[in-house]
């Protein structure tokens, strides 16, 4: 993964190192917000956090186990989206994704899972993709329920944040369901064009 275009203002990129401060800045822009959400924000503290933080990336997609790109709208890094981990043994992988505040409510998280989600069946050729989000995440569960996800799980406790245990829903879509549903979507723009 160089560059994905998700769409004309919107792109996947991996990060650079030159990108570390102004991830950082991001960051620590939303600090507070996300932490309602992300579990690593504590462990964020200075621009060479984020460094090690791309350098885990890198490894990663070098290792096939990630995939893991900046989200770029309008040439601007906005948040992270990508793939955590990749299964390739059991044909799975997991989305994860933040956006910085200010940029949500615009569809930019929707059209990346959207896109990572064709991604991982067209390409990476796997059977199943999921979203393990937080259970009072309503925002998160909007987009999952948007792009036909179905909430399969639920996880008591499955992650803490800071201070406090927090449920998971699991979301989750194999490729026929996804193929089935696209062509369904076709089908309807073709009817309504």
């Amino acid at each position: 993964m160089e560059k994905f275009e998700v769409s004309d203002e919107i792109s996947l990129k991996l990060l650079s190192l030159s990108d570390a401060p102004t991830l950082f800045a991001l960051v620590n822009d939303n600090r507070q917000y996300l932490k309602q959400w992300l579990p690593w924000l504590d462990s964020t503290q200075t621009v060479q956090d984020s460094e090690e933080f791309i350098k885990t990336t890198h490894q990663q997609l070098q290792s096939g186990l990630g995939l893991m790109g900046g989200i770029y709208l309008n040439q601007n890094l906005v948040g992270m989206c990508g793939y955590h981990p990749i299964d390739k043994v059991n044909g799975n992988a997991s989305i994860g994704y933040w956006l910085a505040q200010q940029y949500q409510g615009q569809g930019v998280a929707t059209k990346c899972v959207h896109f990572l989600i064709d991604h991982a069946f067209s390409t990476l050729a796997l059977n199943k993709v999921s979203l393990s989000i937080a259970e009072h995440n309503y925002k998160s569960q909007d987009i999952a329920l948007r792009l036909g996800l179905v909430n399969k799980e639920f996880k008591p406790d499955a992650e803490f944040l800071y201070d406090h245990r927090v449920n998971h829903l699991c979301y989750w879509v194999e490729y026929s369901e996804w193929l089935a549903q696209q062509r369904h979507i076709d089908d309807t723009n073709i009817d309504t064009a």
